[in-house]
């Protein structure tokens, strides 16, 4: 079912229990990302990895709980990781970054080039 040809009647979850996760993982993100074990907690250049692939997720996530337009799923989470280096700003030991957010683009466009390919088959 396309976003686009949905009618007011159709419903816009897919799966509730998907969106409870992607929201409790958004809200974990933020919290314990405040926490002071969170300074130095994945190394260098591993944090890209960790960017890579929660965001990645976090892309795969919404379009599993949400019926969303391609270009606002991706949106969403390019959003978020901006949200997450901008409050890094604000956290002694934290420091945000454009290659974090570059390399969490990186993997909402693939989870989204993989999520297409599947169900194209």
């Amino acid at each position: 079912m396309d976003a686009e040809r949905l009618t007011a009647n159709q419903p816009r979850v897919r799966s509730y229990f998907w969106l409870l996760a992607g929201l409790f993982g958004v809200g974990a993100l933020f919290v314990l990302g405040e926490q002071p074990f969170a300074v130095g907690l994945v190394p260098m250049p591993f944090d890209k990895l960790a960017h890579f692939v929660a965001f990645g997720a976090l892309f795969l996530i919404l379009d599993s709980a949400l019926v969303l337009p391609l270009w606002l799923a991706l949106m969403i989470p390019l959003l978020i990781s901006a949200a997450d280096e901008f409050h890094q700003v604000f956290l002694p030991g934290r420091q945000p970054g454009l290659d974090d957010w570059l390399a969490g683009l990186c993997g909402i466009v693939m989870a989204a080039w993989w999520r297409l390919a599947v169900r194209a088959r």
